[in-house]
């Protein structure tokens, strides 16, 4: 050991003076950190970036082998050669990554001095990470642009020199560097109506101006369009002076047809809305909540069939349209079909405001998403068929009447004629009797009645029938009416107050005067029978105005028309019995004090003179008979329609 010793300390012995100080100056002085080793690799001098690299004093590794870095770095240039080591070369140790050199020295003064190696290690770990990060940016970028179908370029301008990225081959379809992107020969991937816009776009990057959102089509291979965007900036040299173009190009053809079919969805869907807002039926659509379904959206019609403004409906319920009227159970099956989004048809009377009822025709179908899984919402149209089923129901009776017209009308012709003779025999068997016959003259008497009776029952049906109507001429008809009031007095009992309101003394009607009297007498006698002999029955003749004919019960539009209406508080009609009123033999008095013909009479009148008939009735609070009549004016007296609307 004492040996070894000595034999380091020979190998570090005293160096030549100018030698020393020269190595410590410029191991010293180094940035980097550096030590100094003889030819058999023992430590020389180390500065003082080695000791705080190798956390130990020079006094220490003077005469020691390198350790841990330098170690690394005196392993490395044995594997690679001295030649490589004098040019440096990059060493990852542990987490650090070092600039490493090594390279040979000697005494200049004395070709006897000994020769020592320099060994240099400069930690760039951060500029490594940088590098590593600028590396991993780039590689992110190319992804990017890849996922996004954005390319970039670059264009110098005193060359008009076009340098693409991998990806901008790829958006045009071409394998890399196949085309020269400078070249004239680029036009032919150009949409025909974009190759100005192109040449424009170039002419400005190449005179320093920046581009934003500029677009232009290419064709591709097979037809293949495709819309590219276009982004443009100026660079600039390390002296501040610009010299180049540098910029994205990004492939927005999907975002484009997007924006297409969006552009198509908002015509589309604005066609929609306008011919929802002027539909004539009202339409609605509920939200899909189970809970509690409401109102999204309403038109304006179901506004005007409900009488409930947008504001009002939007956010309620569907039970709002309840009302006392309105069937339970068929609201119930509306309900469960709203919660169990199923198709629905069905008639409700439903209530508007001011709990207005209207007979409506309901249809509920659910809206599905567009993948046809969930429902979003539900479609609920409504129609207000109120005066459709008057119109029809009115069409109805006026068929079965005409029916049963021409039935009653053959009946009484055959029975008119089986009268006749008995009529006529009677009266010559009682003319042919002798005074004293007094019993057999009396048969003849009660033949003779009972046949005429008959007979003016057969006119009756044959007026109802309408095959022997007289003929109608234009008569100023309140005269008419006040006449007929006059002797229907007459005929009801003393306990009748009959109130007479005429308000159109210079109207005119093409009706007949016999008729007019047949009917007011024939409504005021009713009216009398429903009320036992007590009570107040009111007659008015008025003149309805365009808003009231509107909303009548009139078969027809008309230039005019006259109300002539008798009410009365009497016992009322059922429902059953009012869709039979008319009905020539039906009636609702007992057996023996009615023959069932005076309405089916007045029924027939009217629609000679081409009005209509109606009756508004409640059973214990009266009834009231209206008759519309078509009022008559000279001017246009050739247009009027005479005839029935059956």
């Amino acid at each position: 050991m004492p040996e070894e010793s000595e034999k380091k300390t020979q190998r570090v012995g005293p160096m030549s003076h100018v030698t020393r100080d020269m190595a410590i100056e410029m191991v010293n002085r180094s940035p980097a950190h550096v030590i100094l080793i003889d030819k058999d690799n023992y430590i020389i001098d180390v500065n003082q970036r080695a000791e705080s690299l190798l956390m130990q004093k020079a006094e220490v590794l003077v005469g020691g082998h390198p350790t841990d870095v330098f170690a690394a770095i005196l392993g490395r240039v044995t594997s690679i050669g001295e030649e490589r080591a004098e040019r440096g070369f990059q060493l990852q140790y542990g987490p650090y990554w070092y600039e490493a050199q090594v390279f040979p020295t000697s005494d200049a003064t004395s070709a006897d001095a000994p020769v020592f190696r320099v060994i240099r290690a400069i930690d760039i770990t951060d500029r490594k990470a940088a590098e590593f990060e600028l590396l991993e940016s780039e590689a992110r970028l190319e992804e990017a642009t890849r996922i996004a179908r954005m390319g970039t370029y670059r264009l110098y301008w005193d060359t008009r020199k076009m340098i693409w990225s991998h990806q901008m081959y790829e958006i045009h379809g071409v394998a890399p560097g196949s085309i020269d992107p400078s070249s004239p020969s680029y036009i032919k991937f150009l949409h025909p109506d974009d190759v100005n816009v192109v040449r424009d776009m170039l002419d400005d990057l190449i005179v320093g101006k920046e581009i934003s959102g500029a677009e232009y089509r290419i064709i591709r291979g097979e037809g293949d369009i495709r819309w590219l965007s276009v982004e443009g900036r100026v660079l600039f040299d390390s002296d501040g002076k610009p010299y180049a173009s540098f910029g994205t190009v990004q492939d927005v053809t999907e975002s484009k047809n997007r924006e297409e079919r969006l552009r198509d969805l908002v015509a589309r869907n604005t066609i929609l809305t306008e011919a929802l807002q002027a539909s004539p039926v009202g339409v609605a659509v509920l939200t899909p909540d189970l809970e509690r379904p409401t109102f999204f959206y309403v038109n304006p019609e179901l506004e005007t069939i409900t009488g409930f403004s947008e504001g009002y409906l939007i956010g309620s319920s569907v039970e709002v349209l309840r009302g006392p009227e309105t069937d339970s159970s068929g609201f119930q099956d509306l309900l469960d079909a709203i919660q169990s989004r199923l198709l629905l048809s069905c008639e409700l009377t439903l209530h508007g405001e001011g709990g207005a009822p209207f007979l409506s025709q309901i249809e509920l179908a659910p809206v599905t998403a567009q993948d046809r899984t969930s429902v979003v919402g539900l479609t609920l149209i409504v129609r207000d068929i109120t005066d459709d089923r008057r119109r029809t129901e009115a069409m109805m009776d006026a068929q079965k009447m005409e029916a049963l017209g021409k039935l009653s009308g053959g009946v009484a012709h055959e029975i008119n004629n089986l009268l006749q003779p008995i009529i006529t025999l009677s009266d010559l068997g009682f003319e042919a009797c002798a005074p004293e016959q007094d019993k057999l003259r009396k048969y003849f008497e009660v033949i003779t009645g009972s046949g005429r009776k008959a007979r003016d029952v057969v006119r009756q049906i044959l007026t109802f029938s309408r095959q022997d109507a007289p003929l109608v001429a234009s008569h100023s008809i309140a005269p008419i009416v006040e006449d007929a009031v006059k002797l229907a007095r007459s005929g009801i009992p003393p306990g009748i107050d009959l109130q007479c309101n005429i308000d159109v003394q210079e109207a005119c009607a093409m009706v007949n005067p016999t008729q007019v009297s047949q009917v007011v007498i024939n409504l005021v006698r009713n009216a009398a029978d429903a009320m036992a002999g007590q009570g107040v029955v009111d007659l008015s003749l008025v003149r309805l105005s365009p808003e009231q004919i509107i909303t009548s019960a009139v078969p027809h539009r008309h230039n005019g028309w006259l109300l002539l209406s008798v009410s009365d508080t009497g016992c009322g009609i059922d429902n059953q019995s009012r869709h039979r009123i008319f009905e020539p033999f039906f009636t609702t008095k007992p057996v023996g004090q009615g023959t069932g013909l005076g309405l089916s009479v007045v029924y027939s009148i009217v629609l000679g003179w081409g009005g209509a008939v109606s009756l508004d009735s409640e059973v214990d609070q009266g009834t009231t008979a209206m008759v519309y009549i078509p009022e008559y004016v000279e001017a246009i007296d050739s247009t009027i329609d005479m005839e029935s609307p059956t």
